[in-house]
């Protein structure tokens, strides 16, 4: 799960990390009930979203005065920035910039580590940032004492912010955690002007306080209800068990019940190649119970409008076909959709699943048909586009 700047930014505060003075706007909040919050009216005014480069894209406004204020925040609410949502807007104290950094802890897949990321050169183009003047270091999750090599030259100052952010990751569960820029001020302390965190979802378990955070979805808007939903099926008793806690929905009218990572990206270009629209996004994978896939299949078979359900995945390994595949009929018992369906799926236990999707194609006299491996996910595709188009 990614967070907001602000949410972030009250996270840096939690591990003792300086952050700048200011206050979080929502849609359809006074305005002018938030500046006895404010020391200043000279201050930066800044969109909310889950994107970066907001600066380049005029969500950060510089203000002196309420009614500039009061006309930025307006602006922002009413403007998308790259296509994303604008969520709330955070006004701040504009900070005394003596200089400004940049610092991240992230994942080294190579190495299989956590490494943290320190240049000197912060802001907007720190991807332009010569790679001879970037300092990494990678650090060993086992041990919460920072250590760092060769970091002489950083200063006390430095590396206390960089244990700080360390003890946040750690945590917190964080997958990154960036600052940028990390403000040295004239006054010469350090601020966090600007905060980038990303939680490991699969360890909400442990964080009772993630329910706190506002719905967000990847795709930079408001979640609809049936993509709020879905997220609860993961939370539940059996959260360990497989997961089918994955769904985006989309303006198309064709649903998917998607199967195989990889796999199923490529299966929504086979989708669109065949000039059908995709309902949503969505697989379940790990072996997730029945319940599980019932409740998920529930919600993706709700949206209204549809003209098609997609059924589709590679051949599992250890997913047992027939346990999901019945709470996949279970929902289809319910629903009895009247639209073309088609199965292509392969796997374990799939002789036994064939056989009682075909009772139930049967008892609900469902337009469904079903392929096993010997029919590649492309050509089912076009078998869906021929059934929707001759209803």
């Amino acid at each position: 799960m990614n967070l907001y700047e602000f949410e972030g930014k009250a996270l840096f505060e939690k591990y003792g990390i300086k952050i700048p003075k200011g206050v979080v706007i929502r849609r359809g909040d006074n305005v002018d009930s938030h500046f006895e919050s404010l020391n200043s009216f000279d201050v930066v005014v800044k969109a909310q979203v889950l994107s970066g480069k907001r600066g380049k894209n005029n969500a950060i406004r510089f203000c002196s005065g309420k009614d500039e204020i009061k006309e930025a925040v307006e602006d922002l609410f009413s403007m998308e920035v790259r296509g994303q949502y604008v969520a709330s807007v955070r006004i701040e104290e504009k900070l005394s910039i003596l200089s400004e950094h940049y610092v991240s802890i992230t994942y080294d897949t190579n190495a299989k580590q956590p490494v943290l990321i320190y240049s000197e050169e912060g802001g907007m183009d720190i991807e332009d940032v010569d790679e001879s003047k970037i300092y990494k270091c990678l650090l060993d999750i086992s041990n919460e004492k920072l250590e760092l090599k060769d970091a002489d030259f950083l200063g006390e100052s430095l590396q206390h912010i960089f244990q700080s952010l360390w003890n946040c990751f750690l945590k917190e569960d964080c997958r990154v955690v960036e600052i940028n820029p990390l403000v040295k001020t004239l006054e010469n302390a350090w601020v966090a002007a600007d905060a980038k965190i990303a939680l490991d979802d699969d360890a909400f378990f442990r964080h009772e306080d993630w329910e706190t955070f506002e719905p967000r979805t990847m795709m930079g808007r408001q979640p609809t209800d049936r993509e709020i939903a879905v997220q609860e099926i993961d939370k539940g008793e059996k959260y360990y068990q497989g997961t089918a806690g994955k769904y985006i929905e989309f303006d198309g009218d064709v649903a998917l019940i998607l199967n195989g990572g990889g796999a199923s990206i490529a299966n929504m270009d086979a989708l669109m190649d065949v000039g059908l629209q995709a309902a949503n996004y969505t697989e379940y994978s790990g072996n997730p119970p029945r319940e599980k896939v019932y409740q998920l299949a529930k919600i993706v078979l709700s949206k209204p409008g549809l003209r098609g359900l997609w059924m589709c995945g590679v051949v599992a390994n250890f997913t047992n076909m027939k346990e999901t595949f019945l709470g996949i009929i279970d929902a289809l018992d319910e629903v009895q959709p009247r639209y073309p369906i088609v199965v292509r799926r392969d796997g374990p236990e799939s002789a036994e699943a064939f056989a009682l999707v075909e009772e139930c194609k049967k008892r609900n006299s469902l337009n469904m048909q079903v392929f096993g491996k010997e029919t590649s996910m492309t050509e089912s595709a076009r078998i869906l586009a021929e059934a929707i188009h001759k209803q």
